[in-house]
């Protein structure tokens, strides 16, 4: 069952990257998928019990609800860390939301460089940018952003989500 975090993970990496949006159906299906492990086996799909699960699913809704209200985080990004948090439990949300932060914050400070590394770039790479810019499909890419903007944060809770999976797998977890 750790296949189909791997999966809901890569699905929300690439439609993070290319659309900004988190979509509800795969959250939706892993939610399905845990409540359907639980109900077969007693524990979910990491090997944590219903209290774990609850817990931190709550811990996310408490702790990230807020930030969606004060505007400082998207929905889709809230949805799925309350999602990581019924998945992974208290410890897990903690670790995955601090790797995937880390990797948001790098991603910012280059993006914040990125017009002065602009500068400095050789003028064929520049030319080469602006061409992918104006190619048809990155404009169908923009055009189905709907105009979101920002760092897929999403995404990258996602690959904190896959390192985190990777580090604790074929870990025996006390239940």
């Amino acid at each position: 069952m750790i296949a189909l975090l791997i999966f809901m993970c890569a699905a929300i990496i690439g439609y993070d990257i290319l659309f900004r949006r988190v979509p509800n159906g795969v959250l939706l299906l892993s939610l399905l998928a845990h409540a359907g492990y639980f109900s077969v086996t007693g524990h979910g799909i990491t090997g944590i019990d219903m209290s774990q699960s609850l817990i931190g699913g709550v811990v996310g809704l408490l702790i990230f609800l807020p930030l969606y209200m004060w505007r400082v985080m998207g929905a889709g990004d809230v949805k799925f860390l309350i999602v990581l948090g019924v998945l992974l439990g208290g410890g897990g949300l903690i670790s995955t939301w601090l790797i995937g932060s880390l990797l948001a914050g790098v991603h910012a400070i280059a993006f914040y460089f990125l017009g002065t590394w602009m500068a400095m770039m050789p003028l064929g790479l520049q030319r080469l940018m602006q061409q992918m810019e104006s190619s048809a499909m990155y404009q169908r890419v923009l055009n189905a952003r709907q105009g979101r903007q920002g760092i897929p944060y999403a995404a990258y809770l996602a690959i904190a989500v896959i390192f985190y999976l990777i580090r604790t797998w074929g870990k025996k977890k006390k239940i």
